[in-house]
């Protein structure tokens, strides 16, 4: 199989308990130049890989790959977050609003009743 984008994951994980899949990076398994699509782009792999010629792309096992996922979406909520308390301390700044100089954290007890 052709690891393009995203597209492999869902195959992957419904075959990889059932048959022996081989994920293959997509510059080794370059398909011949003319008029492409899936059957000969499909065709020209199975050769390839008949002959030997498609090195296995790594996957990690099943827990590590969940892992990987929580830990990437984890990280992309807190830079949201981070982004987010950027954004309110530049618009408190933008309407003349100098809280950071009076309190020492924006977002604590303090701040919020100041600001309510």
């Amino acid at each position: 199989m052709e690891s393009t984008g995203k597209y492999w994951v869902p195959v992957f994980n419904l075959l990889e308990n059932e048959i022996n899949v081989t994920i293959a990076n997509p510059k080794w398994v370059k398909a011949v130049k003319g008029n492409k699509d899936d059957t000969k782009d499909s065709k020209w792999i199975g050769d390839l890989f008949r002959l030997g010629l498609v090195p296995g792309s790594y996957i990690p096992c099943k827990p590590i790959r969940i892992l990987r996922e929580f830990t990437r979406y984890r990280y992309k909520l807190t830079s949201c977050r981070s982004s987010e308390k950027n954004r309110y301390q530049n618009a408190l700044t933008v309407c003349n609003v100098a809280l950071d100089s009076v309190v020492s954290d924006i977002f604590g007890k303090s701040a919020a009743s100041v600001i309510d």
